[in-house]
């Protein structure tokens, strides 16, 4: 599958680079420059990376730029989620290091909101000391709630307290083992539980897990 780099471009281009070299892009992918504002400096920082990528590929890498109006918030993320759903056939892989606040803003917002799967999204850190990968869980976090009936949140905060494998849950929340076994396999498949042992099954949370957990203890204290 062909790739899609979106990558937030302020007046450095150093951010760029590495994520192009990175991610080792090929023949048939795509780059797209998302920036707040077309000024001169960035106008160079542009024309820079497009000469860099058209020098080794020619024609054979698209490279796009993105100009968005971030003083008009609302529309900015309705022309990127357009974007995003015409790249969705690409592996997506957002690169979130360079440009304004407000840009980088906009584009998280607009992937949280397009709920889109199978999507690489990274910011790096300002040292060059190193690259965080954001869980692509918490980028779809509207469609995990969505999924999160009371019975699996039940079963997330059991688990938190200690309940490691299918006996004891279905003892502590009165339901049918095979229940907790087919909710188990659904949250492993969100990824809020991992499985340690196979047989007997034993798991435990993950850290996206641990997150909505903590979630809900807040909520039930503020209640």
């Amino acid at each position: 599958m062909s790739k899609a780099l979106i990558l937030t471009l302020g007046f450095e281009t150093k951010f760029c680079y590495r994520a192009i070299l990175r991610h080792g892009i090929e023949e048939g992918d795509r780059v797209i420059l998302v920036t707040a504002g077309l000024v001169d400096k960035v106008r160079k920082a542009y024309e820079d990376i497009r000469l860099f990528i058209t020098t080794s590929f020619g024609e054979k890498v698209k490279v796009e730029l993105m100009e968005i109006n971030v003083r008009d918030f609302t529309n900015a993320i309705k022309r990127l989620m357009e974007k995003l759903f015409e790249l969705k056939d690409y592996e997506l892989i957002i690169n979130l290091s360079g440009g304004m606040r407000a840009l980088i803003l906009i584009v998280l917002f607009s992937l949280i909101i397009s709920r889109i799967k199978n999507i690489k999204v990274e910011i790096e850190l300002e040292d060059l000391s190193g690259v965080i990968n954001i869980p692509e869980q918490l980028i779809n976090i509207m469609e995990l709630g969505r999924r999160l009936t009371d019975d699996r949140i039940k079963i997330l905060m059991e688990i938190h307290k200690g309940s490691n494998d299918v006996k004891t849950l279905a003892s502590k929340l009165n339901k049918d083992e095979s229940t907790i076994r087919r909710n188990i396999g659904i949250l492993e498949e969100m990824k809020l539980v991992e499985i340690s042992k196979r047989k007997p099954l034993i798991f435990k949370l993950t850290d996206i897990g641990e997150i909505f957990v903590k979630q809900k203890e807040l909520q039930e204290k503020k209640a």
